[in-house]
């Protein structure tokens, strides 16, 4: 015979701890958002009092310059970590949900590709057989995307990196590949991971904070698509979008 009694407390334990939970969940983002944003506005502050000494710097020794350039670099690091943060805590990725609308990825991907050569001299290369692509996508959130997969591509390769595209009847395909170091198995369930970074000795130069890939995963799947990591040590990753094409609607 069941005790409908003990399940029933059971259940409400249960839900009382799901709540919980979320309640918990929710307190972190908007402490993270809370210090992100407290934080943020006085550093762009002092960065920008920085930069006004750096170009006035007749009077300054090569030791004091070389000291301002230091501390210029990681007020830089610290403020886009600030703003990662931000952008991260913003992105609740339960509820998110971008607004979708037919994207030509040629044209998206050409003006990344040159946005990021702006900052980063690297050959990128594109491979697709069909010369009109579509997807349903938001433009400026999938070109946040790309730029910031393209970056996570170069840092961890030193030859071309190549943007691939395959589309079938309802699904589009987009595929950067570097032919860097590769990924360990066992690391890759973790790269999606705020603050993961896989090699911990190198310098936040170049290999980040570990949050760009975390940012990019969430916008994909809010724009009801997936992103997924394919790699093999000494071989080089492939990191992949699924989205949905532009014939196709859910």
């Amino acid at each position: 015979m069941i005790d409908f009694t003990l399940t029933t407390a059971r259940e409400t334990s249960t839900n009382h701890l799901t709540v919980s939970l979320d309640e918990v969940q929710a307190q972190q983002i908007q402490l993270i958002r809370n210090f992100s944003h407290e934080l943020r506005t006085p550093l762009t502050l002092v960065y920008g009092y920085m930069q006004s000494i750096h170009r006035r710097n007749e009077n300054l020794t090569d030791l004091q310059k070389n000291a301002l350039e230091i501390a210029m670099f990681e007020m830089r690091h610290t403020i886009k970590l600030l703003q990662e943060s931000l952008d991260l805590a913003r992105l609740d990725c339960h509820a998110i949900c971008l607004r979708r609308e037919p994207v030509s990825l040629h044209g998206l991907i050409s003006e990344a590709i040159a946005i990021f050569q702006q900052v980063k001299e690297r050959e990128i290369v594109v491979e697709s057989h069909q010369s009109d692509i579509s997807v349903l996508a938001n433009a400026d959130r999938l070109q946040q995307v790309l730029l910031k997969l393209i970056d996570n591509a170069v840092k961890y390769s030193d030859t071309a990196i190549t943007i691939r595209l395959e589309k079938s009847d309802d699904f589009v395909a987009i595929s950067i590949c570097d032919h860097g170091c590769g990924i360990d198995f066992q690391e890759q369930s973790n790269i999606f991971n705020p603050f993961y970074r896989v090699d911990r000795s190198r310098n936040r130069d170049t290999g980040g904070a570990g949050l760009g890939l975390a940012i990019a995963k969430v916008l994909v799947e809010g724009m009801g698509g997936t992103l997924n990591v394919y790699s093999q040590l000494g071989e080089g990753s492939i990191f992949k979008i699924i989205l949905n094409s532009s014939g196709r609607c859910d």
